[in-house]
């Protein structure tokens, strides 16, 4: 079993590729990948201003709206309303804009690269007291959201607080757990084909 929690103080803050934020990166797949070479990446960024999102070309992206300030995202002649721990999943070239009905947004952005990896991004709740099936090759995420997260087997266990998160690797299946209130988002990542890591 592999187990990494990464906390805040492991996130890299970096400006938007379009210059209009910053995003706090949270992981990056393969290590040494850039914005531009990755295949994963989960990043958690502010929105502070309404604008348009940057374009990543070849990239599926599931975004999630954490906090209680209200999004909304327009493609075109579209208008989608980002719900509270709901992903909403679109093609990363598309750049739709941001409105901010009352104020700065908080997300959780999974992308992964068109080809080469899947995502399945969902929310959890304490008392469902969910499996986590780490897929063959791939990787689990788990994001707390609010309340303390205790994930593991019978071999070992992490703990996961509010705003970390953790990652797993190696096929097995965890058990999360958390206080009554507790929220998660977890991201179930599968590669195509067999990667080498």
């Amino acid at each position: 079993m592999s187990l990494k929690v990464l906390t805040m103080s492991d996130y890299v803050v970096t400006p938007w590729k379009n210059g209009g934020g910053v995003t706090s990166d949270v992981f990056l797949f393969p290590e040494g990948a850039t914005h531009e070479s990755f295949d994963i990446r989960l990043s958690l960024a502010p929105i502070v201003a309404e604008g348009a999102f940057s374009s990543f070309p070849g990239i599926d992206r599931h975004i999630t709206r954490l906090g209680a300030a209200p999004l909304d995202l327009v493609f075109g002649g579209e208008t989608r309303e980002l719900k509270r721990l709901e992903p909403l999943y679109f093609d990363s070239v598309l750049q739709p804009r941001s409105v901010l009905p009352d104020g700065p947004a908080q997300v959780l952005n999974v992308m992964t690269r068109r080809g080469r990896w899947n995502a399945q991004v969902m929310p959890v709740a304490a008392a469902n007291e969910p499996l986590l099936a780490v897929p063959d090759g791939g990787l689990v995420v788990l994001h707390a959201v609010s309340g303390a997260w205790q994930v593991g087997d019978r071999v070992g266990s992490v703990i996961v607080r509010p705003g970390e998160t953790l990652i797993a690797r190696e096929e097995t299946t965890l058990r999360a757990s958390s206080q009554r209130d507790g929220e998660a988002i977890v991201a179930f990542l599968s590669p195509t084909r067999r990667q080498d890591s």
